[in-house]
């Protein structure tokens, strides 16, 4: 049970009472842990509100929890149900649904509960700064999810948008898993590395397995560790090894220490590197940023948000990150937007060539907007979003190319959309293509059997294009 006074939350679980100071709950990981999560859901608002009265005295850790629970709108949340598997020796079944209360884990194997289908809870902060409490093998699924939460941000670019949990692949150990055993025969604790997380536990010779606790890679890296884990400094130092990585978490006591000018470069990063956006705001008057601050920051900012280009499936937001990216100064914007596409999910390579085409390069973004059709045997929706697209396209270089080669090409409904946009060109103040005898010419049949007719409308078609 929960209950709020003026500035603590008192929690009272089996007759125990827990006073959660505010600095505390925005810095700890897993608070109010045993509540249901709508409890803790509005438990963390109303920290927030308190948090309010103390706000420059809160650690940056502290801030960015501020700033999450301050932004997300939890009935934004989408919905989003996932099933996959984990594999040892045996296959492991798991059900993962995010709802506007939460992450919900269903171990439906019982691989790390003793009771089949039993369901883990987990809150949003804890999910966006630490990662998943339990297994979530594919990092589109990851990304999926981080997507969701952030699309539930009220400001795109507020601080706590772009520092969620890193997401990268995982390892894949298919000759040895990495594996750690102290004690003796009567008792030991062991540690294993799978290629989805970390397991620890403990056996006896008696009973065999007393206990098995998974802990994920992200959590590895963010979660302070505790005194006496199984997980013992030596073992964490290969562990980061393995994973490349070197942990980011802090202790306790690192992070009650708030960073020099936190309040400075929250605004900093609020209004993208902008400093002029925080005086015509009215908060000229606690900006107390320096030159090698703000240099220092815009750093930090361009590498989040280049990062995020390959992250977000949101065109509002992707937009706002290439423009912000621009504004502080990065010359290879497109390069940078082409990169990002490259392993991006057709919904995103849609957000992505639209902005290339109408913010930066128009011809580096008709070429990603034909690498869409490479989805149109999935469905017909990409093959008509493609050819649509270039009826605003009439004097892009690629466009006109990639038209000429349909035309001429074996393909006979991409021959039919191309003829469609000639006609759509015409439509839109193309005096040379208004010839309708000459539109009229291109037909599929005549040019499958090479009529004279066709090749000589073809020829006339082709000089206008290029013109």
């Amino acid at each position: 049970m929960l209950k709020s006074t003026e500035s603590t939350i008192i929690q009272t679980i089996d007759n125990q009472i827990k006073i959660w100071e505010i600095p505390e709950l925005l810095e700890t990981f897993n608070p109010l842990s045993g509540e249901p999560l709508t409890d803790r859901n509005a438990a963390m608002k109303q920290a927030v509100l308190m948090a309010s009265a103390i706000h420059s005295d809160l650690s940056e850790t502290a801030l960015l929890r501020y700033d999450f629970w301050n932004q997300l709108q939890t009935d934004r949340i989408s919905v989003q149900k996932f099933e996959y598997t984990t594999k040892v020796t045996d296959t492991y079944l798991w059900e993962l649904i995010i709802d506007s209360s939460g992450l919900h884990y269903k171990d439906i194997s019982g691989d790390y509960n003793s009771i089949k289908g039993t369901v883990t809870e987990q809150l949003f902060s804890d999910f966006w700064f630490y990662g998943p409490l339990l297994p979530i093998p594919d990092l589109s699924v990851r990304k999926q999810l981080v997507a969701n939460i952030r699309n539930a941000f009220i400001q795109a670019g507020s601080p706590a948008s772009y520092k969620h949990f890193e997401l990268f692949d995982y390892p894949n150990f298919t000759i040895s898993t990495p594996h750690w055993v102290t004690g003796d025969y009567d008792s030991n604790e062991f540690v294993t590395v799978r290629n989805y997380g970390i397991e620890y536990g403990r056996t006896t010779w008696y009973d065999g397995l007393v206990y098995l606790c998974y802990l994920s890679f992200e959590n590895f890296l963010t979660v302070p560790a505790r005194e006496g884990s199984v997980i013992s400094p030596e073992i964490r130092e290969e562990i980061e090894k393995l994973l490349s990585k070197k942990a980011s978490r802090k202790m306790i006591e690192d992070q009650l220490k708030p960073d020099d000018n936190a309040e400075s470069k929250r605004l900093f990063m609020e209004s993208g590197g902008q400093p002029h956006y925080i005086h015509l705001d009215g908060f000229g008057d606690v900006y107390k940023a320096t030159y090698s601050e703000e240099a220092a920051w815009r750093s930090e900012l361009i590498d989040n948000f280049t990062r995020r280009l390959s992250e977000e499936d949101n065109e509002s937001i992707l937009t706002y990150i290439a423009k912000c990216l621009e504004l502080n100064g990065v010359k290879n914007v497109s390069e940078l937007i082409s990169n990002a596409a490259e392993k991006a999910s057709p919904k995103t390579k849609q957000a992505l060539a639209k902005i290339l085409v109408d913010h930066f390069d128009a011809e580096r973004g008709a070429m990603l907007l034909i690498s869409l059709l490479g989805y149109e045997s999935e469905t017909d929706y990409w093959r008509n979003y493609v050819f649509n697209s270039f009826f605003n396209l009439r004097h892009n270089h690629t466009v006109q190319n990639f038209i000429i080669q349909k035309l001429k090409g074996d393909n006979e409904i991409h021959f039919k959309k191309s003829v469609d946009v000639l006609i759509a060109w015409s439509y839109r103040g193309d005096v040379a293509l208004s010839d309708k005898k000459l539109l009229t010419a291109l037909n599929w049949n005549d040019a499958k059997t090479g009529q004279p007719e066709f090749k000589e409308a073809i020829q006339k078609i082709i000089k206008i294009i290029q013109n």
